[in-house]
């Protein structure tokens, strides 16, 4: 799968336009997900104003064994038990679905692509098949950069980041400017042709 599909597909799941690609749909306590009938999970970010204070901004620890985000967690805790019974084989998110992506698919074992991704986890040690997990992030996407560095939080897996030819101030969070940067911006290190190969 292409990351221009890969990011149609999270763009499809805001709009609503998934159409027969979807097999079944979550949408519980503010949390949704998509399950495509190729059992891609689709896990869109923040859209709903109750996710700020239910999600976002708890940095607490949670209580998994590993120092996680606890509002990005608690996301992913909802979100995995659908990933499971619907037998999930990758997971594409974006923002705050992108945190939650790198959680669920660690937990489960899956190739993860995450599109304007947070921080999830806190420390150095790294999982057993951390290395299926990619993150796309553009250099001038403040999001990418929370929670801030002196909190020692992290991206899981391997970051790709991109420098758009034009940097925006603002405007460089949504999937289209991710689409918009990939056209004409460089990436380090250099991206893989398809994902989930």
């Amino acid at each position: 799968m292409h990351i221009e599909t890969a990011a149609d597909l999270v763009q499809r799941a805001y709009d609503g336009k998934l159409g027969n690609r979807l097999h079944m749909s979550l949408d519980l306590d503010g949390a949704q997900a998509y399950l495509l009938k190729d059992k891609t999970l689709v896990i869109p970010g923040t859209n709903e104003l109750s996710d700020w204070g239910k999600f976002n901004f708890d940095v607490s620890n949670g209580d998994s064994g590993r120092v996680w985000h606890a509002g990005f967690l608690r996301h992913a805790q909802i979100v995995y038990p659908f990933a499971k019974a619907g037998a999930a084989k990758r997971v594409i998110g974006h923002s705050l679905g992108a945190a939650s992506a790198q959680i669920v698919a660690c937990s489960l074992g899956l190739p993860a692509m995450c599109l304007a991704s947070p921080r999830p986890l806190r420390g150095k040690t790294r999982f057993r098949g951390e290395h299926r997990v990619v993150s796309l992030c553009r250099f001038d996407d403040a999001v990418c950069y929370l929670p801030f560095s002196f909190l020692k939080f992290r991206h899981v897996g391997k970051v790709h980041w991109i420098s758009p030819h034009e940097p925006q101030s603002e405007g460089s969070h949504r999937i289209a400017d991710y689409l918009r940067a990939l056209a004409q911006g460089k990436t380090k290190p250099k991206l893989p042709e398809t994902l989930f190969a």
